[in-house]
């Protein structure tokens, strides 16, 4: 006998369904037939109109009924439970309403109150189950396939309010059309259902309130059942909506700051004073604006309702990220070599330990290195300095002939390096002025807008449950950029703007002193990043609270409005400045502690926009032959045509 598994049984206690069981999509009678059959009776059936698919409702113990149920649990158990690695696995049952059929051999779920829009996959109807399983009664806060199909960003930005900022002038735009909502029913709670065998039945009970089980917290309108000791194991391909908490990140060994020598020398980031608008401050050669392609910019739709309520009551947000605080496979950055620095790409990341492979031209063998964090520097921590060879100067990558300029040094192995140097700096502008999206979540082809995990973001990669730094902020929220910084919900294409990615999440500001703002999230409900900064700052200075406030809920940035990634202070100053660090925390100062990096193309570059995948980002700059160690849930597209680009 197969092994059996344990379940928590999860029920959603409210429901928007509309279907009614048996009949709610009739079936066509099939036609009669006789054994005998005239000319006649041929010739008719030949000109009947042949009849539609039927929509065949299956069993509820069918075996494909149930494993959708577990695939909705591993799911939601990623998107909803803090630890969700830890406690029983998930077993959802449908709400009210909802049911699952068969039809032209494809699984639909029916029970949208719009009888037509059917959800097509687990991954579809988990994101409507978030919204019933939320306080929200408003259609246009759900994020699904259905709900708002019509908005700039169906499934990623479905919001009252959705504003694009962008750090330039603003264009009037025709705004999209509205989309009204569909009427919400009003809905009771459901009963607590007790289940036991080898398949999950319901019986009636009387409700209670939720309970958890183990470690595996029940979201708000969930009610949790007795577990269920049944079911073999099930591992379905699912692909995750929201990835489990990040394992601790070792901290960064005290490294001193080397100096490079001028062939390839790092030019040094402004102080850490907090100014009112910090620049990084680029030698003059680089002072180049980046060729950005302008897009059409969005406004802010105005609402009554929002002007009532001027302050932003916080959001319960269940933040989860499964990357690094720090380093990840895929990205950028510099590496000591000796007493100089270069630039590498991480091929493979684990436990502190990285993989990196230099980058310059394929046509130069270069042997892979491991460093550890101590050794390395993001890429924004430096600005890459001009190139040393003239014929170079204004010119990007792909335009230059590498296999003639290597081979006119011969033998001279000091032109050949420097010529590799040069490369590497035009290659790291490839990289940073390009961009490529990775774990599509959206399935459907045609779909206007499609949602994504995760993004290789110029040097960095980013992905649902980051904190981003942002280079502007609207003035009617009071809030300077170099402070502000999104928590990350969605990031999203559009064909509304065609070859453009967007960023929606909610935006926090820090606050210090005594004082406690309306606004102020407790620590449990804000993103990683940011609960990491709050528990170190607050460790080191227990007289001086800090905490964070939300400024505001699901805002939209275009790619150019986002600065980078955010790193908490404590584990990026110990190597960009170590002994400068420990000094300010000894001494209390770690308020003005600020690690300011560098932007998102701020030096020199063309804009190249969106890439296939990382490696063809990096195209010739890297050997043929290179691969990188990317974590499972890292899911990039395959490049079909070695120079494609996608538009």
């Amino acid at each position: 006998m197969a092994d059996m598994k344990e379940f928590d049984v999860i029920r959603v206690a409210r429901s928007d369904g509309s279907d009614t069981g048996p009949g709610y999509w009739p079936m066509t009678a099939p036609i009669t037939t006789s054994t005998k059959k005239t000319a006649k009776d041929a010739i008719l059936a030949e000109k009947a109109p042949r009849t539609k698919p039927q929509m065949v409702r299956l069993a509820e113990d069918d075996p494909r009924f149930v494993e959708w149920r577990v695939k909705l649990g591993i799911l939601l158990k990623q998107e909803l439970c803090p630890n969700p690695d830890e406690g029983s696995s998930w077993y959802v049952q449908f709400p009210r309403g909802y049911w699952l059929y068969e039809k032209s051999k494809h699984l639909w779920v029916s029970g949208y109150p719009i009888k037509a829009k059917l959800f097509k996959s687990p991954q579809e109807f988990a994101v409507h189950l978030i919204w019933l399983l939320s306080t929200s009664m408003d259609y246009q806060d759900c994020c699904c396939a259905h709900c708002n199909a019509g908005n700039l960003a169906k499934g990623a930005a479905a919001m009252e309010e959705t504003l694009i900022i962008t750090h330039e002038a603003p264009k009037p735009e025709k705004l999209p059309p509205k989309v009204t909502p569909v009427p919400l029913p009003q809905i009771p709670g459901q009963p607590l259902l007790k289940q036991t065998g080898a398949v999950p039945r319901p019986t009636s009970s009387q409700s209670t309130p939720a309970v958890t089980a183990q470690n595996s917290p029940v979201p708000t309108g969930a009610v949790a059942q007795p577990k269920v000791q049944s079911l073999p194991p099930v591992q379905p391909p699912v692909q995750p909506l929201i990835q489990p908490t990040p394992q601790p990140v070792p901290q960064a060994q005290a490294q001193a700051q080397a100096q490079a020598p001028p062939q390839l020398q790092p030019q040094a980031q402004a102080p850490p004073q907090l100014q009112p608008q910090p620049q990084i401050q680029p030698q003059p050669q680089l002072q180049a604006q980046p060729q950005v392609p302008p897009q059409p910019q969005v406004q802010m739709q105005q609402h009554q309702q929002h002007q009532i309520q001027p302050q932003p009551q916080p959001q319960i947000t269940q933040w989860a990220l499964k990357s690094s605080l720090m380093f990840r496979a895929g990205e950028l950055v510099w590496y000591q070599n000796g007493t100089t620095w270069r630039l590498g790409m991480i091929a493979a990341s684990a436990n502190g330990n990285h993989e990196l492979m230099p980058i310059g031209h394929g046509l130069v063998q270069q042997q892979n290195v491991t460093k550890l964090d101590g050794d390395m520097r993001p890429f924004h921590a430096f600005t890459v300095p001009p190139v040393a060879i003239p014929d170079l100067k204004e010119k990007i990558f792909d335009e230059i002939p590498w296999e003639g300029m290597f081979r006119a040094p011969g033998n001279d192995g000091n032109k050949r390096e420097l010529i590799t140097l040069d490369a590497s700096k035009m290659a790291a502008a490839k990289v940073d002025y390009s961009y490529s999206l990775w774990t599509q979540l959206s399935e459907d082809p045609n779909a206007k807008t499609v949602t994504y995990y995760g993004c290789f973001f110029g040097a960095e990669r980013v992905e649902i449950g980051d904190t981003l730094r942002l280079r502007s902020l609207p003035a009617e929220f009071n809030v300077p950029a170099e402070t502000g910084v999104l928590g990350l919900r969605f990031i999203f294409t559009t064909k509304d703007f065609p070859g453009g990615v967007f960023f929606r999440g909610h935006i926090y500001q820090p606050v210090k002193g005594d004082s406690d703002p309306p606004n102020v999230v407790s620590e449990e409900h804000l993103p990683i990043a940011l609960r990491d900064e709050s528990q170190w700052r607050n460790s080191t200075s227990p007289g001086k609270r800090w905490r964070w406030a939300l400024v505001k809920e699901n805002v939209v940035f275009k790619e150019q409005s986002i600065r980078g990634r955010f790193y908490p202070t404590h584990r990026l100053m110990p190597i960009l400045n170590p002994e400068g660090f420990r000094h300010a925390v000894a001494q209390g100062q770690t308020d003005d502690q600020y690690a300011h990096l560098n932007n998102r193309m701020d030096g020199t570059g063309r804009y190249l926009g969106r890439k296939v995948n990382r490696l063809n980002a990096l195209g010739a700059s890297v050997p043929h032959a290179a691969r990188f160690a990317l974590e499972p849930y890292v899911r990039e597209e395959a490049v079909k045509d070695p120079g494609a680009q996608i538009e």
